[in-house]
């Protein structure tokens, strides 16, 4: 997004005279705010503002509705119009009207949007009408520091929203917004220190769930043990994304496009439901035979994974389980992060904090190579 400070947006007055002649007279519309926005198709639309962190003006620029619009906005508003620049003008900015969103907030995955969208409920709420140029001030982090540990019951909403306030003025510092010049979020930890070591899916816990699973709630957990992706992206796999030997995945999260071969067991189970007419329908299908939403994938799985067959591990889980078995098997970090879609980083993060560090199987694999390396190689006798 970019901000324009000049060129100000004008309007027509205009009126007759007698005799029926029309005259018109263009003003200089002081306090509209002017953005221009890039579009999903590249296209740069121009929106404007009664004031900055007001709202959208609909009306033509240059025309006598426009003046007249931003007249009646701004009566309606009445003496208490601000138009300093607040917290919400950044959320505005950020995200874009609710009817025609900004192309970078569009570019989030769709629970990332609806993170920041919840998380800015929660930013108004505390700092409503909050001025910019305040939260730049000696003192700020710490009030931000106050509201983040006021959440500590509920640790990861806490962090979730302490990432959405983060991003707010890192996107308002990309766009070289005049009254930014710091993050007042830097360097204030997270709250959330949980990890996942314990949360690997057992041998037995993989078995359990393929002896008691319906077919519908199986195959995306197969698919999911076999590929190591998000479960978005494999609710919304479509035929035209399986060849026979290869899953193609196209990455919400990260826009990234993955090859990744299906295993025996998970090919026989593709190519036994593969319909006649592939087209655009869904690989994984509920129980009705209708493609899967969130909502409804999460209440089955639930029901059935974590309360009928007690199981605490979770889909998500399923991930993390990949990356470490491959590990085991002694697949590079460079070859996980490129079948898993993660970064290098990203993977070794995943391994040293989350699971590796209580993986005996992992320190067990390390031993086995050790001494198969040592049978190998021939003894010399030494006089």
């Amino acid at each position: 997004m970019t901000r324009v400070q000049s060129q100000k947006p004008l309007g027509r007055w205009t009126s007759t005279r007698p005799g029926g002649i029309t005259v018109g007279v263009v003003v200089k519309i002081k306090g509209i705010h002017r953005v221009k926005r890039k579009q999903a198709n590249g296209s740069i639309k121009v929106h404007y503002y009664a004031w900055r962190g007001g709202p959208a003006m609909l009306s033509q620029p240059g025309t006598e509705a426009f003046m007249a619009e931003h007249v009646r906005l701004k009566e309606k508003a009445g003496e208490f119009v601000r138009t300093v620049a607040t917290l919400e003008t950044l959320i505005a900015e950020f995200t874009g009207p609710e009817d025609d969103r900004n192309a970078d907030f569009l570019a989030l995955a769709e629970s990332t949007r609806v993170d920041h969208l919840y998380a800015h409920t929660l930013i108004l709420k505390e700092w409503p009408n909050l001025p910019i140029k305040l939260t730049q001030m000696r003192g700020f982090k710490g009030e931000i520091k106050k509201w983040h540990r006021s959440m500590r019951a509920n640790p990861r909403k806490a962090d979730k929203a302490l990432f959405s306030l983060s991003k707010l003025f890192s996107y308002a510092l990309g766009n070289e917004r005049a009254e930014i010049d710091k993050n007042p979020c830097t360097g204030i930890e997270r709250l959330y220190q949980g990890s996942r070591k314990e949360y690997l899916w057992s041998a037995e816990q993989i078995a359990l769930v393929r002896e008691k699973l319906e077919p519908h709630l199986l195959l995306p957990f197969e698919i999911a043990l076999a590929t190591g992706q998000r479960q978005g992206d494999i609710l919304s796999l479509t035929w035209q994304q399986w060849d026979g030997i290869y899953l193609m995945f196209d990455q919400s999260k990260t826009g990234r496009k993955l090859k990744v071969k299906a295993n025996s067991r998970l090919k026989a189970m593709l190519d036994e439901l593969l319909p006649k007419n592939k087209d655009k329908l869904r690989v994984c299908l509920n129980s009705r035979s209708r493609p899967w939403t969130k909502d409804g994938f999460k209440t089955s799985w639930g029901k059935e994974v974590k309360t009928a067959l007690k199981i605490g591990v979770t889909f998500h889980d399923l991930r993390g389980t990949f990356i470490c078995e491959r590990a085991r098997e002694g697949s590079s970090i460079e070859d996980i992060a490129r079948i898993s879609g993660h970064s290098m980083a990203e993977v070794k993060s995943v391994l040293e904090k989350h699971y590796l560090a209580t993986d005996q199987g992992l320190s067990d694999a390390v031993i086995a190579r050790m001494e198969k390396n040592l049978s190998g190689t021939k003894t010399v006798n030494r006089l």
